[in-house]
C-alpha cells in the first residue's frame, strides 16, 4: 500500500468519524429555544430569598408561600391615580383569557405596595379584591423584609418628601414578574409603549408570552 492510498484511507476514516459525531449530535434532544416574549427571560431561575411579608388578609407570606403553581407579581400603591389601576384593570382581563385559553390555569396573580405606611392591610383588602376577587395584596411591616423582596425581583421605586404627610409622592418602575411552582423568578414582562410614550399592558400580549414561557419551561423539564 502506498502513501498516498494510505493518507486516503485515513482521511475518509476522519470524514466518516466526524459525520457520524455530526449525526449523533443531531439526534441528541436539543435544549428548547427561549421565547421571544416583550421582557426577558432569565437565562437560569432565580431563588427568592428569606423574607417574612402580609397578604391583605393579614396572614404571613413567605417564600415558601410562592409554590403551588406559577405567580405573576405587580406592584404599586392603592392611591396610585391611573397607572396602578389600569394595570389591575388590565390584569384581570388577562386572567380571563388565561382561562378561556384552558392552558396553564394554576396562575396566582399579586399585587405588591410599595407605600406600605399609607396601605395597611385594610386598604390591601378594600382595594385589590375589587378589581379581581382572586387577586393577592402584598405588604411589608418591616423596612429591611421590603428592600429583601423587592430587590431579589428588581422592583424600583422612589419616595419624594416625608412619610407621614399626605402631600409625599411615590414613583415606581412598571414590570411583571414571573415566577415558577418553585418560588423562582423565571421572566420580568414589559408594558407596550405607543408613539406617545404612554406605557400599558395588552391582555393578548400577556396571554401570548404567558403561554410561551409555560409551554418552554415544561419542555425543559
Amino acid at each position: 500500500m502506498n502513501k498516498r492510498h494510505q493518507q486516503g484511507l485515513l482521511l475518509g476514516a476522519l470524514l466518516l468519524a466526524l459525520s457520524l459525531a455530526g449525526g449523533f449530535y443531531w439526534l441528541a434532544p436539543q435544549p428548547a429555544a427561549v421565547p421571544p416574549i416583550q421582557g426577558a427571560v432569565l437565562p437560569t431561575p432565580k431563588p427568592l430569598p428569606d423574607f417574612t411579608l402580609q397578604n391583605h388578609r393579614g396572614e404571613t407570606v413567605t417564600a415558601n408561600s410562592f409554590g403551588d403553581g406559577w405567580h405573576l407579581v405587580s406592584y404599586g400603591f392603592t392611591q396610585c391615580p391611573d397607572v396602578c389601576p389600569t394595570l389591575l384593570a388590565d390584569l384581570d382581563r388577562f386572567h380571563a383569557l388565561v382561562d378561556e385559553s384552558g392552558h396553564f390555569k394554576d396562575l396566582t396573580i399579586w399585587f405588591y405596595s410599595i407605600d406600605p405606611a399609607r396601605d395597611s392591610v385594610e386598604a390591601l383588602a378594600k382595594y385589590v379584591p375589587w378589581f379581581d376577587a382572586r387577586f393577592i395584596g402584598l405588604r411589608a411591616d418591616d423596612a429591611a423584609q421590603a428592600q429583601r423582596f423587592e430587590q431579589a425581583l428588581g422592583m424600583t421605586a422612589t419616595i419624594s418628601g416625608t412619610r407621614g404627610e399626605e402631600d409625599y409622592q411615590v414613583a415606581h418602575g412598571f414590570r411583571l414578574y414571573l415566577l415558577d411552582a418553585r418560588g423562582q423568578l423565571r421572566a420580568a414582562l414589559a408594558p407596550t409603549r405607543n408613539r406617545a410614550g404612554q406605557q400599558f399592558y395588552e391582555p393578548p400580549v400577556l396571554l401570548e408570552d404567558y403561554l410561551a414561557l409555560r409551554r418552554w419551561a415544561q419542555e425543559q423539564s
